[in-house]
């Protein structure tokens, strides 16, 4: 049995959410609902789902523009680590930054812990504290059957690394975090990143140019 999911892209910066869930009991969770929340809660609706949480895997705008609504339609709690309240707090700000429309607040639920599990139906994600794209980035695994999925956020794209010329970003952390939280899982794990296509570990470990082994 394997957990279905379902990645879209949302918004003007294309980031990716995704929606993971349990086949027999209907239980979901929600990562980095960044805009179009019709667009979301239609996927929610339309497979008959309970989400059991929305989490982030980083406090960017354009990875929470639609949390409120999300969560709100869902009644489901929200969640992200705590070394990213601060980017949370100022989101229109982002909003001017980014060149996007301010949206309503949410607000957290909870906060994230690293090696934290989040259960839904027969499976759960474990959450991995990556800083260095901002410094509460975190990602999300899964032993998913045969297959394990990570959810690299805007920590591991394919090819390419997060930005960290960006507030409470830094270059030598999120290199150190590629290193020594991602790298060293297996290499046929598949990645999943905040923006564009997936890749796998392995691969990057020999051809990502910013950050190999």
């Amino acid at each position: 049995m394997k957990a279905k999911v379902i990645t879209f892209p949302v918004g003007i910066y294309q980031c990716n959410c995704s929606i993971i869930y349990c086949t027999e009991s209907k239980e979901a969770i929600v990562i980095d609902p960044g805009s179009e929340a019709e667009t979301i809660l239609r996927e929610i609706n339309d497979q008959g789902l309970t989400v059991k949480a929305v989490i982030h895997t980083h406090a960017h705008l354009d990875h929470f523009g639609a949390t409120s609504e999300v969560s709100e339609e869902t009644n489901a709690p929200v969640y992200l680590h705590a070394d990213d309240k601060q980017l949370w707090d100022i989101a229109d700000l982002q909003a001017d930054m980014l060149g996007i429309p301010k949206c309503p607040h949410a607000n957290i639920d909870h906060f994230i812990e690293d090696t934290q599990t989040f259960n839904f139906g027969k499976f759960k994600l474990e959450a991995i504290h990556t800083p260095g794209h901002s410094a509460g980035s975190t990602c999300f695994k899964i032993e998913n059957g045969d297959e394990q999925i990570l959810f690299s956020g805007d920590t591991l794209f394919r090819r390419s690394v997060g930005r960290t010329d960006l507030p409470s970003g830094d270059t030598p952390t999120i290199i150190k975090s590629i290193k020594e939280r991602l790298y060293t899982l297996d290499t046929d794990t598949k990645v999943v990143p905040g923006h564009g296509p997936s890749t796998k570990i392995g691969e990057e470990r020999k051809e990502n140019p910013f950050v190999s082994i």
